[in-house]
């Protein structure tokens, strides 16, 4: 069996974001995909992305972690997978069995999206999270395949300040500055998610973020 330090080297390591319960993987913000094209619209929700801000574009370990990750899972989605799987698992054996995707960046492909959900059928034990502004690849997977696994919730993320999404089966959504749906309680405590675990659950269908 091959040891943690061993599955982190074979992924690039997990994130940890202080604000949240669990880990996470991000990846460079500046490879997202619609997001790289947001990024010029301006009022977009990307125009001011966070991830392109502060410790993650200024600390070069962060930057090369990130890199180094991407180019992990672009080389082989397959074996980055089974290490995924087998590391989550073992990193959340004695703690609360949450895992966001994506603190920075968002998935890269169809093929990245059904790595995904591969690793969420492995750890069924597991609340994954999955923000998302790829559009055409969720749309894409849900065609074929009709539908997410219970523990991966996919929340689509609307491309407006202000604005709204049209829904995607299978899907939740989010929006910022709206004054609609549940209210991201994190910037009234600390900006951390403290004991809300609203953005994991398929029964919230909307989580309004501010804008930050």
């Amino acid at each position: 069996m091959e040891t943690i330090k061993e599955l982190t080297e074979r992924v690039g390591g997990l994130s940890n974001p202080s604000k949240m319960p669990g880990f996470s993987y991000g990846i460079p913000a500046v490879d997202c995909v619609v997001g790289s094209m947001l990024r010029k619209v301006e009022g977009s929700t990307c125009s001011k992305c966070y991830a392109l801000k502060g410790m993650y574009v200024f600390v070069k370990n962060v930057k090369k972690a990130q890199a180094k990750r991407l180019a992990i899972l672009l080389r082989d989605m397959d074996a980055w997978a089974d290490a995924m799987i087998a590391l989550i698992g073992r990193k959340l054996k004695n703690r609360e069995k949450v895992f966001r995707w994506h603190d920075s960046g968002d998935i890269q492909s169809r093929a990245h999206l059904e790595a995904i959900v591969r690793i969420a059928h492995a750890l069924p034990d597991v609340s994954f999270w999955l923000p998302t502004r790829e559009y055409g690849i969720v749309r894409s997977y849900v065609r074929q395949s009709g539908s997410f696994p219970d523990n991966l919730t996919v929340r689509v993320s609307a491309p407006m300040i202000g604005g709204t999404i049209e829904p995607i089966p299978s899907t939740v959504a989010s929006t910022v500055g709206t004054g609609t749906g549940y209210a991201c309680p994190a910037y009234t405590q600390g900006g951390e998610c403290g004991h809300c675990r609203a953005c994991w659950k398929k029964s919230v269908k909307s989580v309004d973020y501010p804008l930050h």
